[in-house]
This record gives C-alpha cells, sequence and structure tokens, in this order.
C-alpha cells in the first residue's frame, strides 16, 4: 500500500499537471466498485470497495477515486484557492 505522503504527492503532481482535475466537482457519489481505474493511484478499485465519483462540467470523464485517494485529492485540489489577503500599504 503507497504511504499517504507519496500518494498525496502523486495527487499535487496530477492536479499541477493537470492529469487530474481540480475544478467542477459540484456533487460526489459513493457506491460499490466495478473494478474502476482511480484516477489519483491508478490501481484498480476491486469490487470489495467503494469508488467515490466527483460530477460536474468534466463530463463525460467523471473522477474516480478510492475512499482514501478521494480524501487526499479534495483538500489538495483546494490549494491555493483561499482568498489572499492584500499587503499591507508601505507606510
Amino acid at each position: 500500500m503507497t504511504s499517504e505522503e507519496s500518494l498525496r504527492s502523486l495527487i499535487r503532481e496530477k492536479l499541477q499537471s493537470g492529469i487530474l482535475s481540480g475544478d467542477d466537482c459540484t456533487k460526489v457519489f459513493g457506491g460499490v466498485a466495478n473494478g474502476e481505474t482511480c484516477d489519483a493511484c491508478s490501481e484498480a478499485i476491486a469490487k470489495n470497495q467503494l469508488v467515490m465519483e466527483c460530477i460536474g462540467e468534466h463530463y463525460p470523464k467523471t473522477p474516480q477515486f478510492h475512499v482514501r485517494c478521494f480524501y487526499i485529492w479534495d483538500p489538495q485540489r483546494r490549494i491555493g484557492d483561499e482568498p489572499t489577503c492584500p499587503s499591507a500599504p508601505a507606510g
């Protein structure tokens, strides 16, 4: 099993390169997997696991994740979305 830090690093790389989308996740569905490939770690999601699907405007490709990968991807995709405070005026 991949360590959490290795997985986080892989997800960051995929987000930065555009391989993995970080936008347009308006709804999340979970259900029983059917051997899908996880878009985060590129491993199969076994039939005895849950698959998380991110629904948004990236149709027809719906990103699919292991539960663990989803919970690492979700905050990573939001990094940089925080509003920034303007610099204090020079005095």
